[in-house]
């Protein structure tokens, strides 16, 4: 499949960054043939029709931007996927500032230690005690926002 046919043009200004208020207000985009409707979700109940197939994705955005220091340098950290119980790749600001075996403390006294620099330029981050990641990314985590 070539996903390049999905590409298209997003002004930034057209992404939204926090929820709509109130939540039924949300916009809509409704095609009907070659015709575009701007609607909102509020309307979604009389736009369907027996018959009609609703796909909902469930997924979660993770709280995954971790701010901390190495040392006195700022480092900032993005988690992107797991590699293990508690090791996870991350895109890291100020990556230049890391060398393999560095501490990282991030704010909550969550620790990690950079593991190895991927062809990337991402990083692996392990995470220090016995705590499970999740829980640690609840307490110490913020919600990346786009570019991711």
């Amino acid at each position: 499949m070539r996903v390049d046919l999905f590409d298209f043009e997003l002004p930034e200004d057209r992404i939204a960054l926090r929820p709509s208020r109130p939540r039924d207000a949300a916009r809509l985009l409704v095609l009907e043939g070659k015709e575009m409707k701007d609607k909102h979700i509020g309307d979604l109940p009389g736009l369907l029709r027996a018959g009609d197939c609703l796909v909902f994705n469930d997924t979660r955005v993770i709280p995954a931007r971790l701010e901390g220091r190495r040392g006195t340098a700022r480092i900032g950290a993005t988690l992107h996927k797991r590699e293990g119980h508690r090791s996870w790749r991350a895109f890291v600001k100020n990556s230049k500032r890391l060398s393999d075996n560095d501490e990282i403390v991030f704010e909550h006294r969550v620790k990690a230690v950079a593991r190895e620099r991927g062809v990337d330029g991402s990083w692996l981050l392990s995470f220090a005690g016995d705590e499970p990641v999740e829980h640690l990314l609840q307490r110490a985590g913020a919600m990346p926002l786009p570019p991711y």
